[in-house]
């Protein structure tokens, strides 16, 4: 009889740990990461002259397998230095997810780059425990929002990076 209530309490305790091993997966908590910067040179990729964008609302978005199905989202601003983190719950496997610009906070550096690489800016994150990362963190690339004109330094740069503006458009 005592070896059966062993059993009986050894059973209900690996059951119990199993249970909490399901609900931890089901829970599973990711932190993406990212930065947004204010591009002054209007050339559309991040460089020595961005400056990190303080108060910029970026929004996280996981879609089905239709594009207007949305399955997940979540929203936040950045700190002083222009990172944001999202904390995101659940594994989103069989979603795509990305990070997109919601809002600038400059208005002189609110222009959503429209061109090349940069049409419709989303940094994919993968948010799944079977994706071989072993890390809760994902770090999204950075994003920018453009100003409407050229800093003058921007000229020194064109000329360190050998590259022509007027070959590049916004």
């Amino acid at each position: 009889m005592a070896s059966s209530i062993k059993f009986a309490v050894l059973l209900a305790g690996a059951l119990l740990l199993s249970l909490a091993d399901v609900a931890k997966a089901q829970d599973a908590l990711f932190v993406v990461e990212g930065e947004v910067y204010c591009e002054v040179c209007r050339i559309n990729f991040i460089n020595k002259l961005s400056v990190p964008m303080a108060g910029a609302t970026v929004r996280l978005e996981c879609r089905g397998e239709e594009i207007t199905n949305i399955t997940y989202k979540l929203e936040n601003t950045t700190d002083s230095g222009g990172h944001y983190q999202l904390n995101v719950v659940g594994d989103h496997g069989t979603e795509e997810c990305g990070v997109t610009l919601v809002k600038s906070s400059q208005t002189d550096c609110d222009i959503l780059p429209n061109e090349g690489w940069a049409i419709e800016p989303t940094s994919k994150i993968t948010l799944t425990k079977n994706s071989g990362f072993h890390d809760k963190v994902r770090h999204a690339n950075p994003l920018g929002f453009t100003k409407k004109e050229r800093d003058a330094g921007c000229a020194a740069l064109f000329k360190e990076l050998e590259i022509n503006p007027d070959e590049m458009s916004v």
